[in-house]
């Protein structure tokens, strides 16, 4: 009688590793997957130093979802295979997210209070953590303002790709009209700080509660009427202002970072996106440069161009991985600008911001004793 097949050789841990680390970011149940093989791949998937790797080979964090707004409320939009932790419902809009943490303001109820009296929260997707911020002054102006949060490394000293769990800043900017006023909070100091304050050059210019710029240790923020950017220098702790091109007058502009780490704007006109970015010039100085033109007649379906009420507007970027943020009369749709692939996901128009999540994510594994093998 022949003598059963031999099984054939099992995978060295070092191939295991190999194969493993090559797989998308963007997909974490496939990394839980391969560990549920058996309880040697377990151990060498669950360890560290192979997290490690996994973040340190891709580089760049994947978007898990994005944050949607509608009114007062907020709803975490996950991708299939990404799930935060603890609800993702809240009574309250996102204000920013950004390293791996979510901002959001609790929602205000009845029209004659500031909206200032309640507080700012920073959420973790990942690990479900919630911490609330003490509130601001009572003085501060609360009609013309925004806000962002990033790692407290900001400057270099961390790659952000891992840093989800440690010290983070959350920049305030605020504005009455003549002048800008700058507050920090630090988790580390549990606080907020009066950082910088400023008068407008041109009174009366109002800032724009939308999507955020960071680009080094410098935060970009809009104001409503299209003509200039609000800069904030963290290191120097310095406010001023970038001035827009004409073109962009009255425009929905989105800040964001261009492939080569400068400022850059985006927005839509006439049914086409307009790219622009910030160059330098050789005497010092600097100016705008249209960088890119999408004909959106040619990508997004002829239902998204039909409009009814606005048309199609900008309304987030995902810095890094190159996606832009449609909201169009059928829905919001996603352009990824290396691709030119365009995806419906969501089919509400009804938004008031949409904020991309990027972070890396190794899913909780199941304990080695359940695993066979």
């Amino acid at each position: 009688m022949a003598a059963p097949p031999r099984p054939p050789p099992a995978l060295m841990d070092e191939l295991v590793e190999e194969i493993a680390l090559r797989i998308p970011p963007d997909d974490p149940a496939r990394l839980l997957r391969a560990a549920l093989v058996c309880k040697r791949w377990y151990r060498v998937l669950s360890d560290p130093g192979f997290r490690r790797r996994f973040r340190e080979f891709h580089r760049t964090p994947p978007m898990l979802g994005f944050i949607r707004n509608l009114g007062p409320h907020s709803t975490f939009v996950a991708t299939p295979s990404f799930r935060p932790n603890r609800p993702a419902r809240w009574n309250c809009p996102a204000v920013d997210a950004r390293h791996g943490r979510v901002l959001l303001h609790v929602a205000v109820e009845g029209s004659e209070r500031n909206p200032l009296d309640n507080p700012f929260v920073v959420w973790d997707p990942i690990t479900g953590d919630r911490r609330e911020l003490p509130l601001l002054r009572s003085s501060i102006y609360p009609y013309s303002w925004n806000a962002a949060v990033l790692c407290a490394s900001s400057a270099g000293a961390c790659d952000h790709l891992d840093c989800h769990r440690g010290p983070f800043l959350v920049v305030f900017v605020s504005s009455n009209g003549w002048r800008i006023v700058a507050y920090v909070f630090s988790s580390e100091a549990a606080a907020w700080s009066k950082h910088a304050s400023v008068q407008l050059p041109v009174p009366g210019n109002r800032i724009s509660l939308g999507p955020s710029a960071l680009i080094g240790n410098v935060l970009y923020f809009m104001f409503f009427f299209g003509t200039s950017v609000l800069k904030y220098d963290l290191g120097a702790r310095e406010i001023s202002q970038v001035q827009l091109p004409p073109e962009c007058f009255l425009a929905r502009i989105v800040p964001m970072t261009t492939d080569d780490g400068r400022l850059g704007v985006a927005i839509v006109v006439d049914n086409r996106l307009y790219l622009w970015s910030r160059e330098s010039c050789p005497d010092g100085d600097a100016g705008w440069v249209q960088s890119r033109v999408i004909e959106l007649l040619k990508l997004l379906p002829n239902e998204a161009l039909t409009a009814l009420h606005g048309g199609v507007d900008v309304d987030g970027i995902a810095d890094g991985v190159a996606v832009i943020f449609l909201r169009t009369d059928k829905g919001v749709f996603t352009i990824d600008l290396k691709s030119c692939q365009v995806k419906k996901v969501y089919k509400d128009s009804w938004i008031s911001g949409n904020f991309p999540f990027l972070s890396f994510y190794t899913p909780a594994l199941a304990a080695a004793s359940t695993i066979e093998g």
